[in-house]
Parts: structure tokens; C-alpha cells; sequence
């Protein structure tokens, strides 16, 4: 049971959670005033400082496992969520969906479900780097395509917010870790790290539910469950490409599981940000592909990485 707990607390953390502010919402509501924008920037601080420079700076010599991550992530994703919008039954989850699709790779679970399925973990440490410093660019590119949509953002407004929210915290982080002893204590903190950036994540599940339980009312079954298969068959998708696409390409098995997870994987912290500062007004619904694809891709990539462990076991 003890291991049970431990691997499985986080799952259900968030189900209890999702599930209460289901059920009442009202309890819940003080995370509505959850700062978005510092939480994303703390999130990215919290883990760009356990990243070591010199493992990126290796990874970097073999460029070719990130380039088809972020060629996942950046391309094949967000072509797929605008392929599948139209077949949405509203506006506002297509542009959900392009959403989710068009930000950068979570910082916290990418390495960690990398790390569980034995994979490249400084692959994935520098794909995540790596999507988030190119997210302020490659993102307002894919939502300026957004078709059926009442009101967009203007794009290099958003692609300064973006840098702001990004880059800034990552490039803070690293001059931290130049100062003396704080590499150290940062690397002896790594698990303590983990743990406080999902609990992080977790808070801003929470808000995100509670914000979209009074528009979830007027969607049907059908519309959610409709929604639900286009983020997670869009997930699932990414995986696949990651895997057998990089193997295709004669990389090693464990950049293939590197860029699976860091290539399919979305932050649901910036979507909201997003969500909450361009579009909320004209668009509700469309926080409900975010809230979808990203405790989908949670509960999935625990079960995926579990079973490539399985496998490279069964060898």
C-alpha cells in the first residue's frame, strides 16, 4: 500500500480534487484568485533551477532527438488540433484545443514520466527548455490561425508575454545556480522540487475546474466526451510520433521515450494564462480542452510509461 501511495499520490490528489470541485465548487473558489501568471512563473523557476547546464550543453551536441520533439510539439500537434476543431461542436473547444496543442511541454512531468520509463532525462530536460524558449514565438504563430473565433489577441503582444512569462524565469533560474552553493542545495532538493511544482500544477487544475463548472452545465455528453477523445486520441498521437517516429529516424530508445513524453506533453498553466488573458470573455468553453488534455495526458503517461518499462523488461 506504502508503494502504492507513493506512486500514485499525485493521481490521486488530483482525482479527489477534479472530483470535490466538481461537487462543490464553492468550496474551492478562493482558487479562482490564483495568480496565473506567478504561478507559471514559479513553476518554471522551481525546475530550471534543479537543471544542470552542462547536461543540456551535452544533449545539445546530439540535436536530432529535440528537433523531432519540438517538430512533435510545435508541429504535428497543433496540425492535428486544427484538423480536429472543425468536428467540435463549438467554437470554443476547437480553440481549447488549439490551445493546449500550441503551448510548451510541461516542465515538471515530462522529465519525471521520462525518468519512470527509463528514458533520456537530460533529452527531456533540454526539450522542455527548448519548447518553452521558443513558445513565445511558436505559439501566437498557431493561434493567429484560429478560424470561427470571435476575438484573438494581437500577436506580438502576445508573443511578449509569453517571453515575459517564459523565458525570464528560466534565464533567472540559471543565474541562480551560478551562485555559490545553490547547485548544491538545489540538486539535494530535487524530489522536494517535484513534489511543490505538482502541487503547483494540482492548485491550478483546481482553479480551472472551478472556473469552468458554470459553463460545463450547458455542454451535453456527448460534446464532452466528444472533446475528451479529440485531446486525448491529439495526445496519444503525439506519443505515438515520438516513439515509432524516432525510431524511424534510427534514434535510441531512450531519446524515443524522451521525446514521446516531452513532444506530447502540454502546460496547462500558460493555456490558462492564455485562456484568461485573451479570450475568457468571448470564449468560457475553452478551458475545458485544457482542463481535458492535461489530466488526460497525466493518467495516460502513467499507464504508457509503465508499460515500456514492462517491455524493455520483457527483452
Amino acid at each position: 500500500m506504502r508503494d502504492f501511495l507513493a506512486r500514485r499520490w499525485f493521481l490521486l490528489l488530483l482525482a479527489g480534487g477534479v472530483a470535490l470541485a466538481c461537487a462543490r465548487p464553492d468550496w474551492l473558489r478562493p482558487a479562482s484568485w490564483l495568480p496565473l501568471r506567478g504561478v507559471v512563473a514559479l513553476s518554471l523557476f522551481l525546475m530550471a533551477c534543479s537543471l544542470e547546464g552542462r547536461r543540456l550543453w551535452l544533449a545539445l551536441w546530439r540535436p536530432a532527438p529535440a528537433a523531432w520533439a519540438l517538430a512533435v510539439s510545435y508541429g504535428a500537434l497543433p496540425g492535428l488540433a486544427l484538423l480536429l476543431g472543425p468536428l467540435l461542436p463549438s467554437p470554443d473547444l476547437a480553440l481549447g484545443l488549439l490551445v493546449i496543442a500550441s503551448v510548451p511541454c510541461t516542465l515538471s512531468s515530462a522529465v519525471l514520466w521520462t525518468r519512470l520509463a527509463g528514458g533520456n532525462e537530460a533529452l527531456a530536460l533540454l526539450i522542455t527548455v527548448a519548447t518553452t524558449a521558443v513558445g513565445w514565438l511558436a505559439t501566437p504563430f498557431w493561434l493567429t490561425l484560429a478560424t470561427g473565433v470571435r476575438a484573438g489577441p494581437d500577436a506580438r503582444e502576445m508573443m511578449g508575454a509569453l517571453a515575459v512569462v517564459l523565458v525570464v524565469p528560466v534565464a533567472l533560474a540559471q543565474l541562480v545556480r551560478l551562485l555559490p552553493g545553490v547547485p548544491r542545495f538545489v540538486d539535494r532538493q530535487r524530489r522536494l522540487t517535484g513534489v511543490l511544482v505538482r502541487l503547483l500544477v494540482a492548485a491550478v487544475v483546481l482553479r480551472g475546474v472551478v472556473d469552468a463548472t458554470g459553463h460545463v452545465a450547458g455542454l451535453t455528453a456527448g460534446a464532452l466526451f466528444l472533446t475528451g477523445g479529440a485531446c486525448l486520441g491529439a495526445h496519444l498521437a503525439g506519443v505515438g510520433l515520438g516513439l515509432w517516429g524516432g525510431r524511424a529516424l534510427g534514434l535510441a530508445r531512450a531519446d524515443c521515450i524522451a521525446a514521446a513524453f516531452a513532444g506530447s506533453q502540454k502546460t496547462l498553466p500558460v493555456g490558462l494564462f492564455l485562456i484568461g488573458t485573451y479570450y475568457r470573455e468571448e470564449h468560457p468553453l475553452a478551458v475545458v480542452p485544457l482542463l481535458l488534455y492535461h489530466v488526460g495526458q497525466l493518467v495516460l503517461d502513467t499507464f504508457v510509461a509503465e508499460a515500456l518499462v514492462r517491455g524493455e523488461g520483457a527483452r
